[in-house]
């Protein structure tokens, strides 16, 4: 009778200590106390302890070394306590729950089947990963038995398993899967290169199931791409809408202006044509000495010659004409140095009203909205634009009555009209401030590292708390390092540049994140002023430049920083004024971001790779939450502060679960938050735990977070009573489903 048959039906009332009692005979009787006396020992103390055999059920435990013992052709006495250590490892593989282990008695026959004769045990060829892979396990067995015929099988053991992981999921059926992997494992045994036949069975099977050989890196940029494709194809929508209205409202604005404009000239052209007539035979009287007298005061002051002073009435509207273009330029002019993207957003708008290049501006819906809050300026701007012309012309007016007042030898009054010029960027420049001492290299850093530190504890003293990474990064600003804080949102990092430049008596300017190089560089206008950006203003006054989001911004534009980044102190740079900048000995460079700049991950899925030179010429400092500063935030509400302590630890926890970074953490912002919804009783707690700690995260995220602190609770019993509100809003979602 074969063994399948045998241990098919459990004997009623087979005492199991009998067998046990009668193997050990034969085991005696086999001498292996000579042999194997620690094989022996472990008989007999498990027979002394029966309650402690660790095969369940005893009746199990019996068979398996009855085969064993039986098997004498493969297990000899001096192996015996090896195989059943083997045998306990193999069950704890097979019967994870013990007798409770579902289809039991099916594997209960499998089991012993293994330590049969020639059997799976005997080659030491069982493996629990490719066990598990199958759904029915006697068709392990069976393959197994066929995998046994060739005595080659255990040098391909190990390519097999891959194999198997790699494609079981291909595989709905069991009995395709099984034969599939008797297939593969006659060509690995035939094959000298079991590699390829990996390589090319693998692809096959994932090609037949529909599946294809994509790297994570492409799924992940395709994943980006499409959130991408779609946020921009509504935001086109929007944008598109508003480009109409706004585009409606610019010309209705641009109409207004030019009229403005066209009634202005018709008043000065009748104003100047009426003066010209009367004064003619004055002016052609004086000309010449007046002349001759204005020279002399033109060298003088260096200013540009007079062409002419008047010609023929005929020509005074395309004079006219001219100075209102130049006060439109100066207008601009000045608009530009007001707000530096005001001029590139008029040309893009103009661009928007010719119906050229629509595609590049729906390409740049990420910037539409900040474009559309600088047309909204652009709007209240406008009005003060014309009243501006209208000043300048009337300023302009009473200039040439002025100039009219000298008179000549008849006594006869000259007037005299000069073109108004435009007024270039940087006319006036600011001085150059001195070098800051805590910044000065010529003095021993620790006498100014000391200052610093003295002004810290003040502040402490005083009640300001400061992130346990501040001097890390107050040190490498100082000593020139170009510092990179990285951290997540609400951590604190833009904070602390706050800190650092209070504490260094210095100012700073937070340029954001740099999407194109005349964010950096600014540019000449259309009517060729220059656009004068914040970076040049940090670089020649000696000013800290604070890029935000470093790596939310275009990789190619910030590759342009490298040219500030060389820590040279007699370095410059030319600006696309045409003025040679010096690098003040005050300037420097701090950065921050919420990854390392090697990409996107799970929670930033839109950052870019920051460009290798970039990042080599920038010192990472990891800036991640404090809790002493949360302390110091919730000194108040000591019960608040630890269950967030408890509260992040589990999220900790989830990403280290998951090998990710958790979603929903509570940042040193959220604490604020807390803080201010405490004090001003405005939310009460179930609110707050609502809003802060449970919307917008799934329901196995918030089991798992409450069954994690509730084991950290006895470390934290001040939160007791507001996790017990928490843990009942995480069960009632649960018994409803999750709905809220």
């Amino acid at each position: 009778m074969g063994l399948f048959n045998r241990f098919t039906e459990k004997p009623k009332d087979y005492d199991c200590m009998k067998r046990f009692d009668e193997l050990l005979s034969e085991v005696q009787g086999l001498y292996v106390y000579h042999t194997n006396k620690n094989f022996m020992e472990y008989l007999q103390k498990l027979k002394n302890e029966p309650d402690n055999i660790p095969i369940k059920p005893m009746e199990l435990f019996v068979d398996t070394l009855e085969v064993i013992l039986a098997n004498k052709t493969n297990f000899n006495s001096d192996n015996y306590l090896n195989i059943m250590r083997r045998a306990e490892s193999i069950y704890k593989d097979i019967f994870v729950y013990d007798e409770k282990t579902p289809d039991f008695d099916l594997l209960r026959i499998i089991f012993i089947e293994i330590f049969d004769e020639n059997g799976i045990a005997a080659r030491n060829l069982f493996n629990e990963e490719l066990f598990d892979t199958f759904k029915n396990k006697y068709n392990y067995i069976t393959f197994m038995k066929t995998l046994l015929l060739d005595m080659k099988s255990s040098e391909i053991m190990y390519d097999l398993v891959q194999y198997a992981l790699r494609v079981r999921s291909t595989f709905i059926d069991d009995d395709l899967y099984t034969a599939n992997l008797k297939f593969v494992a006659n060509r690995m045994l035939t094959s000298a290169d079991r590699q390829l036949v990996f390589e090319y069975e693998s692809k096959k099977v994932e090609r037949m199931a529909g599946f294809y050989s994509i790297s994570e890196n492409d799924v992940a940029q395709t994943e980006k791409q499409l959130v991408e494709a779609n946020t921009l194809l509504k935001q086109s929508v929007d944008v598109l809408e508003q480009v109409d209205k706004k585009a409606a409202q610019l010309t209705r604005i641009m109409n207004d202006t030019i009229g403005a404009i066209t009634d202005i000239s018709k008043r000065e052209t009748d104003i100047i044509s009426a003066k010209a007539n009367s004064a003619r035979e004055d002016i052609n009287a004086a000309y010449n000495s007046f002349l001759e007298e204005q020279r002399q005061e033109v060298i003088l002051q260096k200013e540009v010659l007079l062409d002419q002073i008047f010609k023929e009435s005929e020509t005074k509207l395309s004079e006219l004409r001219h100075m209102s273009r130049a006060i439109a330029a100066t207008a601009t002019s000045e608009l530009s140095r007001i707000n530096a993207e005001t001029s590139n957003a008029i040309d893009k708008i103009s661009t928007y009203m010719n119906n050229e290049d629509m595609e590049k501006a729906l390409s740049m819906a990420e910037q539409n909205e900040a474009l559309l809050s600088k047309i909204n300026k652009l709007e209240i701007l406008n009005d003060k634009n014309i009243a501006i012309l209208e000043k300048n012309l009337d300023e302009e007016r009473e200039k040439a009555e002025a100039v009219s007042a000298p008179q000549n030898s008849m006594g006869v009054t000259t007037v005299s009209y000069a073109t108004p010029t435009v007024a270039l960027p940087e006319t006036n420049p600011l001085p150059i401030p001195e070098v800051n001492p805590l910044l000065d290299q010529s003095i021993p850093f620790e006498q100014r590292f000391k200052i610093v530190m003295e002004e810290k504890k003040r502040r402490e003293e005083a009640g300001e708390h400061f992130h346990k990474m501040f001097d890390d990064v107050v040190i490498a600003l100082m000593e020139d390092a170009n510092p990179y804080m990285i951290g997540p949102s609400g951590c604190g990092k833009t904070y602390m540049v706050k800190q650092i430049a209070s504490i260094l008596n210095m100012d700073f300017i937070d340029i954001g994140y740099i999407n194109e190089e005349y964010d950096i560089l600014g540019f000449q206008t259309a009517t060729g002023g220059y656009s004068t950006p914040n970076f040049y203003r940090c670089y020649k006054y000696g000013i800290i430049a604070f890029c935000d989001e470093l790596d939310n911004g275009n990789s190619r534009a910030t590759v342009k920083l490298n040219s500030f980044l060389s820590n040279n102190k007699d370095a410059s740079y030319n600006f696309p004024n045409g003025e040679n900048v010096k690098r003040h000995n005050n300037f420097r460079i701090i950065a921050a971001g919420n990854t390392a700049g090697n990409g996107a991950d799970a929670n930033y899925n839109t950052r870019e790779k920051i460009e290798e030179s970039v990042q080599q010429r920038f010192m990472p400092v990891y800036v991640g939450y404090d809790n002493y500063v949360e302390g110091k935030i919730l000194k108040d509400y000591p019960d608040w502060y630890e269950f967030i302590v408890m509260f992040r630890d589990g999220t900790d926890a989830w990403g280290s679960m998951n090998d990710t970074s958790a979603a929903g953490i509570i940042t040193t912002r959220d604490t604020a938050k807390i803080k201010r919804y405490l004090d001003n009783k405005s939310f009460d707690m179930g609110k707050i735990l609502d809003y802060e700690f449970i919307q917008t995260k799934d329901m196995e995220y918030l089991a798992f977070l409450a069954s994690h602190m509730k084991g950290k609770l006895a470390e934290h019993p001040k939160a007791t009573e507001i996790f017990a509100m928490f843990e009942e809003k995480v069960n009632e979602l649960r018994q409803t489903g999750g709905r809220r």
